[in-house]
């Protein structure tokens, strides 16, 4: 029996199909195990969610994939400036620190002005205010929370901005 040469691709792309969700598993799986056996913490997956527990704490991370947005953790601030639209792009939390990575339409000078109106507006005292034509940085104090944004332009036309928040040592 001859097959022709479509039906021999139209096979073969279906098993590669069929075939690479289960090797990415798999590689997933290899690489945990290795970082387990090399490190002692344990890997813990839930969807788009990963926690390493140490002994010296939990790590948890998220990240979006193909355009997707993950969730602000529940324990973000409320009082925290955040763009009036935007997808988040990925999450860590670690020691009580929180770095949060999004995008949004907002300009960079839009970002910037708004960011800095709304955290004083919110009570906040403005430690650092830099800004450039490529991005810039701003940072704020409260209590013992600590808050830095940075911002720079994304190649396609969105603006990134990086949020981290935490917790200072000296009160």
């Amino acid at each position: 029996m001859t097959r022709s040469p479509r039906l021999a691709i139209a096979l073969s792309l279906t098993a590669l199909m069929l075939i690479l969700p289960a090797c990415k598993k798999a590689q997933d799986a290899a690489v945990d195990a290795a970082i387990e056996h090399a490190t002692g913490a344990e890997i813990e997956h839930n969807g788009d969610e990963v926690t390493v527990k140490t002994a010296q704490g939990d790590m948890h991370f998220a990240t979006a994939e193909n355009g997707a947005s993950v969730a602000l953790p529940a324990s973000f601030p409320k009082d925290v400036q955040l763009p009036a639209q935007y997808k988040v792009d990925s999450v860590m939390e670690v020691g009580g620190a929180q770095i949060v990575s999004l995008s949004t339409p907002d300009t960079m000078d839009t970002l910037f002005n708004s960011l800095s109106s709304g955290m004083e507006g919110k009570g906040w005292k403005r430690e650092l205010a830099t800004q450039t034509s490529d991005g810039g940085a701003l940072s704020f104090s409260k209590d013992n929370h600590n808050v830095a944004y940075y911002i720079a332009r994304n190649e396609n036309g969105s603006t990134d901005l990086n949020i981290n928040v935490s917790i200072s040592s000296a009160q």
